[in-house]
């Protein structure tokens, strides 16, 4: 049992250095590539050209921290139904991530490719599995007293990148209404020019959840 726990401990490590690297990575190509604009520019548009390995390589250090984080929940946490949606959820956002990784989006100015299309249809589900999982969890912890502090926090956090998924899926639309030369006004043309800003946003709530999860584990 001592030596589970501390395997389960190292794990967490891991993770938490994983999502370390996919922090610093990020931060670090807005200033390798200054020619692209964060507000606009989706952060997996760094995995193209110029230290596109290097961005590459963080979104699947990234999905394997959440795969870790995953593993270690899974044997911490009591298990209920409740907690095995959540868990689901977040496996299933893990490994969204890590195909992400192996295949490049397309630019925004550029038309959609098969290797575009496979990365966006995989990054829709990854969020979307990211937002129902924090919210599910969230129930999970609400129902075990070592972890009813924490509860309400990642609830907020599923709330939160819930609105944040909806606003960047309608400037997903924008996105690929101009791509093929359609009128885009008003709303949709807005967060078109803010999907980056809401990317990063979404991102950074995420990472903070999962530092959440480290500190369960720990």
């Amino acid at each position: 049992m001592i030596y589970q726990s501390l395997n389960v401990k190292w794990i967490a490590l891991i993770a938490l250095i994983g999502l370390a690297y996919f922090v610093v990575t990020t931060i670090a190509m807005h200033r390798l590539r200054p020619d692209y604009k964060p507000q606009s520019r989706y952060i997996s548009e760094y995995a193209i050209g110029k230290y596109g390995p290097l961005a590459a390589s963080s979104f699947v250090i990234y999905g394997l921290a959440i795969l870790g984080l995953y593993l270690c929940l899974k044997t911490v946490l009591l298990v209920t139904a409740k907690s095995n949606t959540g868990l689901t959820l977040m496996a299933i956002w893990g490994v969204a991530t890590v195909i992400t990784g192996f295949f490049d989006v397309d630019l925004k100015d550029e038309p959609m490719s098969l290797h575009g299309t496979v990365h966006s249809i995989v990054s829709e589900i990854g969020v979307a599995a990211s937002v129902l999982g924090f919210i599910f969890l969230s129930r999970n912890f609400a129902h075990h007293e070592s972890t009813q502090s924490i509860a309400f926090v990642t609830l907020m956090i599923g709330i939160g990148a819930s609105i944040l998924k909806v606003l960047l899926f309608f400037g997903l639309l924008g996105d690929l209404a101009l791509k093929y030369n359609r009128h885009v006004s008003g709303i949709l043309f807005t967060l078109h020019k803010l999907t980056g800003l809401t990317e990063r946003l979404l991102l950074g709530i995420s990472v903070v959840g999962l530092m959440i999860f480290v500190k369960i584990v720990l």
